[in-house]
């Protein structure tokens, strides 16, 4: 499951740091703004998970793998809308889509890994904690783009962002470690449950309630 872990870790880290580069240029950042987006987006949420755990220092800073691939990202999405320029900027609605595509699937990744961390870490039996780390992991980074971007974070706002997290954290949970069900499965249904809530979320417009 290690390996298998790495892989969709590597995977969530692409999909967040298109999301953070894409968020830093529709507020017309400069390609370090973007970088330092993508990779506040892309592993912040690993660093809160990492600290609350005691593995110190976080893993950015001991496997580069994460960091490199996050730049590159960042980069590539960053030439890609220097390229596309016009049509970049006309096409906001369509970005958006794209951009919760990306999310949903770094959000359902990351969710999804915290808990398994955790649970390796000795804390399995500690229900709230570990599904509670798997949505910080998940959440972390994005509001650490918000802030460096000037919003309200996403995930108190709309779209049922957080929630959608602990859904899929407790599917996963409940599988793996509850009833110890096959690795994969759990897995798949977790990050399921994690993106098609937030797919959803978006489609429909579902919020939870506010004051006013």
């Amino acid at each position: 499951m290690d390996g298998i872990f790495f892989s969709l870790e590597i995977v969530g880290t692409i999909a967040f740091a298109v999301s953070g580069a894409m968020a830093a240029m529709h507020k017309h950042l400069d390609i370090f703004g973007v970088l330092f987006c993508g990779i506040v987006t892309a592993l912040g949420g690993g660093v809160i998970r990492d600290t609350l755990l005691g593995n110190l220092p976080p893993a950015m800073f001991k496997s580069y793998s994460y960091l490199i691939t996050a730049v590159i990202t960042g980069t590539v999405t960053f030439i890609a809308a220097k390229i596309l320029n016009s049509k970049f900027e006309t096409k906001a609605a369509a970005i958006d889509r794209v951009n919760n595509i990306f999310d949903a699937i770094g959000l359902g990744v990351f969710t999804v890994a915290g808990i398994n961390l955790a649970a390796n870490s000795g804390y399995a039996d500690n229900a709230f904690f570990v599904i509670f780390l798997g949505m910080t992991t998940g959440c972390g980074g994005g509001i650490f783009r918000d802030i460096c971007i000037r919003e309200i974070p996403f995930v108190f706002s709309k779209r049922i962002y957080a929630v959608a997290s602990l859904v899929g954290g407790c599917v996963y949970y409940i599988m793996h470690v509850y009833f110890d069900l096959n690795g994969v499965l759990a897995v798949a249904c977790g990050i399921g449950t994690v993106f098609v809530l937030r797919l959803l979320a978006s489609v429909f417009r579902w919020d939870l309630p506010k004051a006013y």
